[in-house]
């Protein structure tokens, strides 16, 4: 009589005991699953040897918004060569002092509107490794993508989970986040930071990071009320969000391994916070190209409208997002995931937390100028990419029986270090540094 194998916990077992996840992540492989992982590099490297440069989107790529499909492919171009989006420069401060605040104003244009000139991110941009503005390549998209996650295994194995650990199926949805990554300019999109986001959707808080859950994820507050969706671009929520999710990457580094909580505040919502394009937008980054990143989505609500808007979302969601969505509607329901004590008053808890969204200071980006730091730090991150990848090379053509070697742990710690040192040139410090939050050596207090 053969044994029934033992149920591995569910989501919610984890939290009901505070158990962190640890299967199928760095440090908990077995022996198959670090066989996949060292086939899956193997793949990749080949790839980025033989891979033609991926092309940035056009200018006169549409900008319709179709809320009627999950697809961003094409999404509206995120790059500078948006005529539309443009930071204001000194020779255009003039015409947004006098200008009135819009729908369509940046954190660039109010703040040059209420307090003069200076621009938020002092340089031009410049894509990494000497890359045309025009078009990237595979192997800078994945080392700037995956050194956030602090280790590069740790984004790798999301797309081998993502994918059930098929590693065919793990390597196209790999190569197609990168190549999306490239033709979005994701990286001129973090370069410039706040300073192109829309300014009324930063300063509503429409969402924030402010505590951790049970299992030291960051939450996410979405509030729904204070999302409208007329008199705003499609282009406008798709980078807002697009930057959101590239912002809790640095905050869900380390234990939260690049998992995030999310808490959708459906109170006080109205007909006027529907937005079936937000919400389809988010849907498909998460599954599509940041795999792994949801931890749980929270739907706190207490609308009866929800309902009907909620028949209408969920048959396009994927069904192992929709394996992580919990109803809530009271600060009980919530306590199994966050602790009562940590969860924030607004919510009905009795930690003090305000959103009050700061500007920018105008020196807070300055290193960005600083053309021979960035180019020394360029240079240490390239050294820090080739030892790693001839590590890796080495350590999965060996068959080894582990993800790691001294050496390899060695380069990756290298890596790590080379990233963080870079990250000021290459990306527009946000409101968690501003606040505290993110610390100069990458640490988080949330």
């Amino acid at each position: 009589m053969s044994r029934l194998e033992p149920t591995p916990p569910s989501l919610l077992d984890h939290y009901r005991q505070q158990q962190p996840l640890t299967a199928g992540r760095v440090g908990s492989l077995t022996a198959d699953e670090a066989g996949k992982l060292r086939e899956l590099w193997l793949r990749l490297l080949a790839e980025f040897d033989r891979s033609e440069p991926l092309p940035v989107l056009a200018d006169d790529a549409s900008d319709a918004g179709d809320i009627t499909s999950l697809s961003l492919e094409p999404l509206v171009p995120l790059s500078s060569k948006d005529k539309d989006q443009q930071p204001s420069t000194p020779d255009t401060a003039s015409a947004a002092s006098v200008a009135s605040e819009t729908d369509d104003e940046t954190v660039q244009d109010h703040a040059q509107r209420t307090r003069g000139p200076a621009r938020i991110v002092p340089a031009e941009f410049r894509p990494l490794f000497g890359q045309p503005a025009q078009s990237r390549t595979l192997r800078s998209q994945f080392w700037q993508a995956a050194t956030q996650a602090g280790d590069p295994d740790a984004w790798m194995l999301r797309f081998l989970r993502a994918r059930g650990w098929r590693v065919d199926a793990a390597l196209g949805m790999l190569l197609r986040a990168l190549r999306w990554r490239a033709a979005q300019a994701i990286d001129e999109l973090v370069f410039y930071g706040e300073s192109r986001l829309h300014f009324r959707m930063m300063h509503s808080g429409l969402a924030f990071a402010c505590t951790r859950d049970r299992l030291g994820l960051p939450v996410y507050v979405v509030r729904v009320r204070a999302n409208v969706a007329r008199g705003r671009s499609v282009r406008a929520v798709k980078r807002f969000l697009c930057w959101q999710m590239e912002t809790a990457q640095l905050l869900a580094a380390g234990r939260a391994d690049g998992r995030i909580t999310l808490v959708f505040d459906m109170s006080a919502f109205t007909r006027e916070n529907i937005d079936l394009q937000l919400v389809r937008t988010l849907i498909t980054l998460l599954a599509n190209y940041y795999p792994e990143t949801l931890g749980i989505l929270l739907l706190h609500v207490n609308s009866l409208l929800f309902s009907g808007l909620w028949a209408l979302i969920a048959p396009f969601i994927d069904p192992a997002v929709k394996s992580k969505i919990v109803m809530t509607r009271t600060a009980a329901d919530l306590a199994p995931f966050i602790d009562s004590a940590q969860l924030v008053a607004e919510l009905g808890g009795p930690k003090r937390f305000v959103y009050d969204y700061a500007l920018p200071t105008p020196d807070e980006n300055a290193c960005m100028a600083d053309a021979p730091a960035r180019a020394a730090a360029e240079r240490a991150f390239a050294d820090a990419v080739h030892a790693y990848e001839a590590h890796t090379s080495a350590w999965a053509a060996a068959d080894a029986l582990q993800p790691d070697g001294p050496g390899r742990a060695a380069a990756r710690d290298r890596l790590r270090a080379a990233g963080r040192a870079l990250d000021p040139y290459v990306r527009a410090r946000t409101l968690y540094h501003r606040a505290g939050v993110v610390a100069p050596d990458h640490s988080v207090a949330l």
